[in-house]
Formats: structure tokens, sequence, C-alpha cells
């Protein structure tokens, strides 16, 4: 009986020592709302949709679920979007917003307002014995946050 209550004893020890490096709230991220505006005049319309969608693809690879808002003011504009769309055809439904409109007032040929959520973490510091490491479970955490499609929601807790 004795040995028993000595070994569970150990146990208890050892699992409260053990949990001191191994859990905990993890790393912390900043997630924030980046607002961009690109203006576009167009010399050519295979140009300027190939330009146009190398901005869309790289805010995609930010944050796939990002708000657009495309002006244009004459029918190039138009056509430069339209050239665009036809090779990214799920963009207007994969996004959380997606407008396309005339706007006689700008003054370049197309006006893209996109707004994304951008993340930044803090970098992992290695655990060390006998020390209070305030980022534990870092790494996991990070490559978690980094796989999150829409990263508004961790902030918004849906």
């Amino acid at each position: 009986m004795r040995r028993t209550l000595m070994t569970l004893l150990g146990i208890i020890l050892l699992t409260g020592c053990a949990e001191r490096y191994f859990s905990g709230s993890g790393v912390e991220a900043l997630i924030y709302p980046e607002t961009h505006v690109y203006q576009l005049t167009i010399k050519s319309v295979s140009e300027s949709a190939e330009q146009l969608g190398d901005i869309i693809d790289k805010v995609s690879e930010i944050d796939s679920g990002g708000h657009y808002l495309l002006e244009y003011r004459n029918s190039k504009g138009k056509k430069v979007v339209q050239h665009t769309l036809k090779t990214r055809a799920t963009l207007p439904l994969r996004a959380d917003s997606f407008e396309l409109k005339p706007n006689s007032t700008i003054d370049s040929d197309l006006l893209l307002t996109v707004t994304y959520h951008a993340m930044m973490t803090q970098a992992c510091k290695p655990a060390e014995i006998e020390r209070a490491n305030p980022s534990r479970n870092c790494f996991s955490e990070v490559a978690r946050m980094k796989q999150v499609s829409h990263k508004e929601r961790i902030v918004e807790g849906l």
C-alpha cells in the first residue's frame, strides 16, 4: 500500500513538472486588416490583365477571403477586369465581398481597392530548463494559425 502511494505521489509530481513545459496558451499573434488601393492606367489589355491578376494572386496567398472593389472608368477597364476574371472564375465566389462598378470620376482607368486580414506572429524562442517560458507550444500554434484560411475569424472567435 505504501509503495502504491509513493508511486502515485511520484507520478503526480512528475506530471505537474512536465505540464509546466509542454502546455500553455501558445503563441501570441496580431491579426489586422490592411487596405491597399491600386490605380492602373491601361496601355494594353493583356498586360494590364496580367498585372491585375498578379495583384489578386498575391492577395489570395495572404487571405483567400478578401474584400475587392473594382472601379473602372471606361470600356478598356471593364475588358481588363473581364479578361482577368476568365482565369479566376471563383474569385467573386471565394471573396467575402466582390464589387465591380463603373465610376467616371476616378483619375485612372481602373481602381482596385483590396482589404484583407494579415497576421503577424512573434518569433518562437526555444524552451530552457528551470526558466519560465511564455512562448510554450509556439511552433505548433504558429503553424496552425498560418493554415487558417479566414484569419479574421480567429479574432472574431467563429
